[in-house]
């Protein structure tokens, strides 16, 4: 495992970068997409700070039309919403072994997906699902804000929910990069786990602008914000699964991060597309089947829906 390998990472967004840099620092040779190409003028090192304090100058940035496969493992690293022009590209880019690893909140792509139904797709064997634990802010162009207290998490999974040498190759890899990563024999559970928080903190905090430590220390929010984790929590055993932290414990760790402000906080001060299929508009789908009450996720969802972009910008 000591040979570098490479790796294509779709997507040049906080998480894009942070692993983009990870990867690179360990050896490997790293491609990163972004939406355009780069100026004479832009600078192709990523600079990290923070709780973590590097730059990496040898990741290679570029469109996702001139990635030249095979490669060893394609990470995609891009919003929901951005997801439906990726995935039928995504097979050219590697071959029988390639590791296809996605980054995605919400419900995901492959939660009711059977090979074939989307040509130029991956195969469910060669699919890794990523449930991520950790904040990371964007800060500009190739520059990130690490936050780090000590319980960052990169829980992975074939989607086929196999655990295969492939699967064990990309945890070490990961690992050997000081990346966190761990293996699940439940990734759906920690779908759920993640969505308590998706579908709560980053709505709210796109309508307050507020940070996390703020959403999860002022009484009228942190009422909001359990009784919306609550409800994803009852669609989670109404499709037989279980969230593995109750919202007590997520909103410790909301606390614990203090000033980092949620990715769909970000978008919104940046003018960018909200995250809000996968979050929020699924799950009222799901709830709506089981004739699940869920007024909270729908007036988190109500409210986003006014498509203001220059909300707290002279604030922030």
């Amino acid at each position: 495992m000591s040979n570098g390998i490479r790796i294509a990472i779709i997507g040049g967004g906080n998480l894009g970068l942070y692993l983009a840099g990870h990867l690179s620092l360990a050896g490997n040779e790293v491609f990163i997409t972004q939406r355009t190409r780069s100026t004479g003028s832009e600078t192709d090192i990523i600079f990290a700070e923070g709780d973590e304090h590097w730059h990496a100058s040898q990741v290679r940035f570029t469109v996702q039309e001139e990635l030249q496969g095979p490669f060893n493992q394609v990470i995609v690293a891009v919003k929901s919403h951005d997801l439906q022009a990726v995935l039928p590209r995504l097979a050219e880019l590697g071959d029988a072994d390639t590791c296809y690893v996605f980054l995605q909140n919400g419900i995901p792509w492959w939660w009711t997906y059977r090979d074939g139904d989307i040509a130029g797709a991956p195969k469910l064997a060669n699919t890794v699902a990523v449930v991520v634990q950790h904040a990371v802010e964007r800060l500009g162009p190739k520059r990130i804000k690490v936050h780090s207290n000590g319980r960052n998490r990169y829980i992975c999974a074939q989607a086929d929910n196999e655990n295969s040498a492939r699967l064990q190759a990309l945890i070490t890899r990961w690992r050997q990069a000081d990346i966190p990563a761990e293996s699940s024999n439940d990734i759906r559970s920690e779908v759920w786990t993640k969505l308590m928080a998706n579908a709560t903190l980053n709505p709210l905090s796109a309508i307050t602008g507020a940070t996390l430590a703020e959403l999860a220390g002022t009484p009228q929010t942190r009422t909001v914000l359990s009784a919306g984790m609550n409800e994803i929590a009852r669609l989670a055993e109404l499709e037989g699964s279980r969230v593995r932290m109750p919202p007590q414990a997520w909103l410790r760790f909301a606390e614990e991060i203090g000033t980092a402000r949620t990715s769909m906080l970000q978008d919104r001060l940046a003018g960018r597309t909200l995250e809000t299929e996968a979050l929020l508009a699924a799950p009222i789908a799901l709830a709506e089947r089981y004739g699940e009450p869920v007024p909270i996720l729908k007036t988190l969802l109500g409210c986003l829906s006014i498509p203001r972009t220059d909300l707290f910008r002279s604030a922030r």
